[in-house]
């Protein structure tokens, strides 16, 4: 077994580090790269759970069951778990029926970025609690990029047999013609409404209709692309990349789905443990947080990780790490850049080894383990794909820019 798989094995069997202390460095690392928050506002109805689900590919049940109290007049989801969270949804609760303070919940969240997310269904006009409760908002922190989400199109469709517009029609005003006309005046009308706000020019309005299968439309996440391309404005994050990523499983096994985003979330907390500057201060952290990422992994797939089990894993998969780890601590030298690129070199290797430990699972349920050289394929595989997908999101959280001019890692 490899150098590393034996600091691995260690790291996991006799941590170097104690769970009390690991939780407090965790916690610590947390505060150093807040979850971005999206707050959703809008009435009841109005297709705020909706884009949580085609966001993130959870069921409204899974959302449901999954949402916590916050404050008193507002609730989080954490996806994809409270433990392991890379997005925050916040939602307020009743917006629409009661007067609405803002303050509690922005003095909880405004020291995290934000996008504040405004639903409302494309034929509501009643919005006037929700502007204020808006205006509110913007009077305290005007930056905060909003996005004005024109929900339930099919609501202002002429009958129940027309269709969706295709291609999406409404990235740029004045729309084109064809479009249903009640439909473009309330859309229009919905729009002027934010004219007074601060910052209104730079307001983004997308219209989308997010529905199930037994809806009848298709696409049933119409207006997904314009939504993300919004977000992605707002928060330019690499957050669609690490997120979508979530649907599109190499993979297609329910386990490897599950798995899935609690790797990215470890890869990013690992990612932060190695941006530390000084060399070699870093390592038993990291190797604390890729050890309780298999055990996270192995509980997924219901398997036991003990010592003869992880010792058969670092033999069968025989990926030499140690030279991996060794580059990571030298390019902390170089200088200016050296923790940047440490940063998203260390994400990248545990994304790696947290995606060949999924495909080893997998296949061993299957009861057909393939030759080394297949996870040897995998982890090249995923750890460019860690790079590419987790650089952009480190370098926004740690608030240092991505040198793609440096030299390719070991």
């Amino acid at each position: 077994m490899s150098e590393f798989w034996k600091q691995l094995s260690n790291a996991v069997f006799s941590p170097r580090i104690s769970e009390e202390e690991l939780t407090e460095k965790l916690q610590a690392l947390r505060q150093q790269l807040p979850t971005p928050v999206f707050w959703l506002l809008g009435k009841t109805q109005s297709g705020k759970t909706s884009i949580i689900r085609t966001l993130t590919g959870r069921s409204d049940a899974e959302i449901g069951n999954g949402f916590q109290a916050c404050t008193r007049t507002a609730r989080q989801y954490e996806f994809p778990t409270p433990e392991d969270c890379l997005i925050r949804f916040l939602d307020t609760r009743g917006l629409g029926e009661v007067d609405y303070d803002p303050s509690e919940d922005l003095a909880l969240f405004q020291e995290q970025a934000h996008v504040l997310i405004v639903t409302m269904k494309a034929t509501d006009h009643a919005q006037h609690r929700i502007l204020a409760a808006l205006q509110e908002i913007l009077r305290a922190r005007p930056h905060w990029p909003v996005i004005v989400a024109q929900s339930c199109l099919h609501e202002g469709y002429p009958n129940a047999t027309t269709e969706h517009a295709l291609p999406y029609p409404y990235q740029n005003t004045p729309f084109p013609t064809g479009l249903p006309s009640d439909l473009v005046r309330s859309l229009l009308h919905q729009r002027s409404l934010f004219g007074n706000l601060p910052n209104a020019d730079k307001i983004q309005f997308v219209p989308i209709d997010f529905t199930l299968s037994e809806d009848g439309y298709t696409p049933e996440d119409y207006g997904i692309d314009a939504l993300w391309d919004a977000i992605e404005t707002a928060l330019p994050m690499g957050l669609r990349s690490m997120i979508a990523s979530c649907h599109r499983q190499q993979l297609s096994d329910v386990y490897s789905a599950a798995a899935h985003p609690h790797i990215i979330a470890y890869a990013v907390l690992a990612g932060g443990a190695g941006a530390i500057p000084v060399p070699l201060v870093g390592t038993p952290l990291v190797l604390s947080i890729q050890a309780k990422m298999c055990h996270t992994i192995a509980s997924i797939y219901g398997q036991e990780m003990n010592a003869r089990r992880f010792a058969e894993i670092g033999s069968t998969l025989g990926i030499s790490y140690a030279l991996g780890l060794g580059g990571r601590e030298l390019i902390k030298l170089i200088p200016v850049y050296g923790s940047v690129v440490s940063s998203a070199y260390t994400a990248a290797v545990t994304y790696a080894l947290g995606k060949t430990l999924s495909a080893y699972f997998s296949y061993a349920l299957e009861g057909c383990l393939p030759e080394q050289a297949v996870f040897e394929q995998i982890y090249q595989t995923e750890l460019k794909r860690g790079r590419e997908m987790l650089s952009q999101y480190l370098a926004n959280l740690l608030n240092k820019p991505v040198n793609t001019e440096l030299p390719a890692l070991p």
